[in-house]
Formats: C-alpha cells, structure tokens, sequence
C-alpha cells in the first residue's frame, strides 16, 4: 500500500519521508524517487530523528497477514505492537498530533456469525491479529487533546501496485486464471473475506489524516469496500476476465474447510466521515489484466511478489552471508 499512499500524498501537496526496511527494495518507489527522502531503517530501531520536520505520520510498516506473522510470532509483536507504540509515544514527545495506523479486519476472529462493525466483539485467532489489536489499545490510551491518533481495520487489500502481490486471494485468482487458466478454490470456497482496493485503502489513510480532529481522534474504523463468499469471487472475476476474452475454468477443492471466515461493515467511516471505497472488485481485476496483458509483473514465480517465500529467501541470504562475509 506504501508504494501506493505516496504518490497519492505528493499529488495531494505534501512533502514526503519514507521510513522503510526495504524487505522488498525500493523499486517500486521509482517513479517518484527523485521527490521524496527516503530512509532505510526498522520501526523498532530507527533513530528518531527521522520525525523531526514531521507533521503527521501515516504508519503501515508491519509483518503483514497470518502466515508471515505465525512464522515469527515474537518479530511479529516487537515490530507491530512494540514498533508501534515505540513510534507513536515519540510523536506525542515531538508534538506530531496525527497519526494513523493500518490495522486489520482480522481482529474480529475466524467464523464471524453477521457483519462485525467495530463494536463487535474482538477475538484474534493469530499472532498477527492479537498484535495489530494490542497496537489499537495502545493508541487509544494515548490519544489526548495533543495526540490524535486513529486506527484503520483494513480488509483484505486488492488491486494493482508498483509493489504487487500474488499471494491475496483477488490478485492470486487473476493471476492463476492469467497463467493457467483456471482459478483454482480451495476448501469449497465457503468462506467469507471482506475486500479493499489497495488504492481506496490508501485514500482512507488520506482522509482520517485531513478529517476534523475530533471525528477520528483515538478511534477505530472498518474499511471495506465488499464482502465476498470466495467461490462467489472466483465466479465474478471469471465472469469479468471472460468479457475481457480471457477464459479461465473454476475448480472447486472441498476437502477441508476454512476458518477463517468473516463479513465486515464500513458504515461507521461513511457516516462518520463521509468516506466510502469507490474501486469494484470488477475494476480492480480489470486493471490487473490489462497489466499482464501488456507484459508486466509476468515472473510469477519470483519470490519477491509473495511475503513468506521472499522472507524465507532473505533468511537464508542472511544465514549465508553471516558465515561467507561480504561477498567481494
């Protein structure tokens, strides 16, 4: 979303630093390289001088989705929730009042019954979940007249980014249906997910940043733009990819069932501050398949474009070069 959130930002008149760990390189950044500072660093680490001259802090930086996360859970907490509360508590220090912060729809648990919004009741199912949770509480404690922060329960993010994925479920299913023609759904496709487009997720971020402080001080917001059955998901963007004139066959795998299963409501942040996802699951599939049809983001088997396989890589470059040393 990072590599999404600023361009919007610049194309919005703002003055840009981007704190990265640079896991992924700073390709995607490419095309506005030369109009933002960029600095390389660890949100549990980084030297904090790096707020001075900041106004407002939009925070993504996180080991992201459940497979990542239970790989490493005790990385996952010290960077979601201890990196976390590290940075927000030196904007409060500094006088940076806004501040928002990605979290995640996973909070509501696996077998939602109904549309959680964000009154339901919390019940995290996996590390990354119980820290992005941890995080929000943390914020909310802090947040006072100086301090104004607000935090974001994002779906499950689709779409087209200088930094894509194939491993979301949207993105793999126009993937697949690209490269083998078939969609293959797994576990029946029963299960419910709640969707964002990656670019209306980040024009969320713009909007709690500009909106009248006391509408999103120290609150919680769901950010969805649908909920979608997965089998009814592969059927739309089968549907979408055959008026494009490419066929893909749908397989249904039912030997097991998946838990994770929930249906969110985005009413709060539309009432509240006038903001709804405006990007169709339909659109978004559209923009991938133009995309491959024109070449780019084809290597598909490059790791860089799936989290636990290209984190998987950088661990064992990093177990290699602990014992060769510098490489030249």
């Amino acid at each position: 979303m990072g590599s999404v959130l600023v361009p919007l930002l610049l194309h919005s008149g703002y003055e840009v630093r981007v704190v990265d760990k640079l896991y992924f390189g700073e390709e995607s950044l490419a095309a506005v390289r030369s109009d933002v500072e960029l600095v390389a660093g660890d949100v549990r680490h980084v030297d904090l001088s790096v707020l001075e001259g900041i106004d407002s802090v939009i925070h993504l930086g996180s080991l992201s989705n459940d497979p990542t996360a239970e790989f490493r859970p005790d990385a996952t907490r010290s960077i979601n929730y201890v990196g976390t509360a590290r940075l927000a508590s030196a904007c409060k220090e500094r006088g940076i009042s806004r501040f928002t912060f990605a979290s995640s729809c996973a909070v509501y648990g696996f077998r939602v019954d109904g549309l959680a919004d964000e009154d339901f009741p919390t019940n995290p199912q996996s590390s990354y979940a119980k820290s992005k949770l941890e995080a929000e509480k943390e914020l909310c404690e802090m947040a006072d007249d100086s301090f104004c922060p607000v935090s974001i329960r994002q779906a499950t993010l689709f779409g087209l980014s200088p930094r894509m994925r194939w491993d979301l479920v949207a993105n793999a299913f126009v993937m697949h249906a690209f490269r083998d023609r078939r969609l293959d759904v797994w576990f029946g496709g029963e299960a419910y997910r709640p969707l964002v487009h990656v670019r209306d997720a980040a024009r969320a971020h713009l909007c709690c940043l500009e909106a009248e402080r006391s509408r999103v001080q120290g609150k919680v917001f769901n950010l969805v733009h649908s909920n979608c059955r997965i089998l009814d998901l592969a059927t739309r963007i089968q549907k979408c990819l055959t008026e494009m004139g490419m066929h893909a066959a749908i397989e249904v795998n039912s030997e097991r069932s998946d838990d994770r299963s929930y249906m969110t409501s985005g009413q709060r942040m539309k009432e509240e501050l006038g903001f709804s996802p405006a990007v169709t699951i339909e659109d978004g599939v559209r923009e991938i398949a133009d995309e491959l049809s024109n070449g780019r983001h084809r290597d598909f088997d490059h790791p860089i474009y799936y989290n636990m396989p290209w984190m998987h890589l950088l661990l064992e470059i990093e177990d290699r070069l602990r014992k060769t040393g510098p490489v030249l």
